[in-house]
């Protein structure tokens, strides 16, 4: 029997709802290590006692710096001996103000000049995102490097796995709150995007998860206590679709509550959390054969975008010479 491989996984917004149930769930697994990251200490020190002490690293952290994400991961690969398989982009935030957040249905001062929308949500929801996600393609890249230098010939599996927290206000229109709307739009077609190339060029699995009503803290009690119970999401349907989209071989257990195919690693995958059920939802349907044509091209390497773009620079180097 081959012995399994000390793992290590970054999760942001490791400290309450989805996240920690997230990092409960990968140290209740003997092969995990896990940093944990979140930009409130007080609330780390809240749960800590709860967690495995030799197996857990905390790293406060605010992922809308690039500085400190950068700190962040720096310190999670030193911390792992060099090794980072798995990256959990969950850190967000929902709007609190949704007059200066960019709800425009809500009015203001007409005397005065017009308030500067505050774009903080789509800072952590979505450039935050691009961040750990650099990042952590810079560490995978390391990390396959000094694996295959020990191993030889004979390099040990290495299957390095991003999934990032967007929501079902990703695919919906969500007009309470716009910027927090768009920025989950943004991550959806971030991992759409990126599925698929960056499986191929490093073998790394990037998915998302969008789950629906979920009470993790983010929206207010009062919001809750009027919600219908049977139409909350439990964390443990989040867990479920970590395990699914981080597991290597694509396993889906076949009891009904998920829609995702077995036996396939998931790649450039949105997935749905839906009370106890998991919806895989794909993008819409192209207009027609010109719009298939416009879009695939994009994902070949040799296609026509990539062979115009790079005659175009060619084209521009020369001049420049000229």
């Amino acid at each position: 029997m081959a012995v399994k491989q000390t793992k290590t996984a970054v999760v942001t917004g490791g400290v309450s709802g989805i996240g920690y149930g997230l990092v409960q769930s990968l140290l209740s697994k003997s092969n995990w290590r896990v940093v944990i990251a979140d930009i409130r200490p007080e609330a780390y020190n809240a749960i800590s006692s709860t967690l495995d002490p030799e197996r857990h690293l905390f790293v406060a952290t605010n992922v809308a710096s690039w500085d400190e994400q950068a700190a962040l991961f720096k310190k999670a690969f030193e911390w792992s001996g060099g090794r980072l398989d798995f990256f959990a982009a969950n850190a967000g935030m929902a709007e609190s103000d949704h007059i200066t957040q960019g709800n425009f249905s809500q009015g203001w001062d007409l005397d005065g000049e017009p308030p500067k929308p505050n774009l903080t949500t789509i800072e952590v929801n979505e450039i935050a995102v691009f961040y750990g996600l650099r990042l952590f393609v810079h560490y995978a890249r390391k990390t396959n490097v000094a694996l295959k230098a020990a191993s030889g010939s004979s390099p040990a599996p290495f299957n390095p796995k991003v999934v990032i927290t967007a929501s079902c206000a990703g695919i919906y229109p969500f007009p309470l709150a716009p910027a927090y709307n768009s920025s989950k739009h943004g991550v959806v077609a971030l991992t759409r995007s990126v599925g698929k190339p960056l499986l191929a060029s490093d073998n790394i699995a990037v998915n998302c998860i969008m789950p629906g009503y979920v009470d993790t803290g983010l929206i207010p009690n009062q919001v809750t206590a009027l919600w219908p119970k049977h139409y909350i999401t439990p964390i443990s349907t989040m867990v479920r679709a970590y395990e699914e989209l981080i597991s290597e071989d694509g396993a889906v257990a076949q009891d009904g509550k998920s829609d995702g195919p077995n036996g396939v690693v998931k790649a450039g995958q949105s997935v749905e959390c839906v009370v106890e059920k998991l919806f895989y939802r794909h993008p819409v349907p192209y207009a027609d054969e010109s719009q298939e044509f416009l879009i695939e091209q994009t994902f070949l390497p040799d296609g026509v975008w990539v062979r115009g773009m790079q005659a175009a620079l060619g084209a521009a180097a020369t001049a420049a010479k000229a």
